[in-house]
């Protein structure tokens, strides 16, 4: 519309001397834009998008939590203590017979041979018996110490045994005691009783101290002996008394 106004203007003035027309031309454009004015002030505003700018909420950082440690008492450095050594140590020297194959109810004279390498003394009050473990196979059920072995010698145990009736392998197991009835060794021998036998000779059975014939038929040395003499009093006795001898168990007649 406008336009048309502004057109219709120029044709009017055509015939208008110059001067006048540059004035109306002033007055039109004046005219013009105080219309597009008016018309931009009437036409209400384009909403403008606003996009809105996310805020990033802070996260709230978690406190590790620290938990106290707990106090150690502080321990005392520890002492140097001087190692204990036993008095009692024994060295594995031999035993016989070896080979170690025998006949039914074959005799031998089974021997041991043990070194003191100790600090203590092995006296008459150390006891060998055998450990109800196995067979017996020694014909008494204990070894009196008869002597005095010193650290650094040897001692030597022999006692007649039995092999057993039936063929088989056999073992038996003996302790080595202090006075005080501490075991501190044991020993061990083993035997194959068959058809074979390497014993060609019989062993000797006379009394030895090594026999409990001669620590029994004696007060004092049955004391050594202990128990073993009460066990051998019992199957011996009638037998010792035929030969005038007297049986002992702890210093007392049986």
């Amino acid at each position: 519309m406008i336009t048309v106004i502004i057109l219709c203007g120029f044709s009017a003035c055509a015939h208008v001397p110059q001067t006048t027309k540059a004035n109306l031309y002033t007055e039109a454009a004046g005219t013009v834009v105080a219309q597009l004015t008016e018309t931009a002030a009437a036409i209400p505003p384009t909403a403008t998008e606003v996009i809105p700018t996310e805020t990033l909420t802070p996260v709230p950082t978690q406190l590790q939590i620290v938990l106290p440690t707990a106090a150690q008492e502080a321990q005392p450095a520890p002492t140097a203590t001087a190692s204990v050594v036993n008095p009692y140590q024994v060295e594995f020297v031999s035993a016989e017979p070896s080979p170690n194959q025998f006949t039914p109810g074959q005799a031998f004279t089974l021997t041991w041979c043990l070194k003191n390498i100790g600090t203590a003394t092995w006296s008459g009050k150390y006891t060998f018996a055998f450990n109800n473990k196995g067979v017996q196979l020694a014909n008494q059920s204990s070894y009196p110490i008869n002597t005095v072995v010193a650290p650094g010698e040897t001692l030597t145990i022999s006692m007649p045994a039995t092999a057993p009736a039936d063929f088989g392998t056999y073992q038996t197991e003996w302790v080595f005691s202090t006075p005080e009835g501490v075991k501190f060794y044991y020993v061990y021998y083993n035997v194959i009783v068959g058809e074979k036998t390497f014993i060609t000779s019989e062993p000797t059975t006379t009394a030895t101290p090594s026999d409990l014939a001669w620590m029994c038929t004696n007060p004092d040395r049955s004391n050594i002996q202990g128990a073993g003499c009460e066990e051998f009093c019992a199957i011996n006795k009638i037998s010792l008394n035929n030969d005038g001898k007297t049986c002992y168990a702890f210093g007392t007649e049986r």
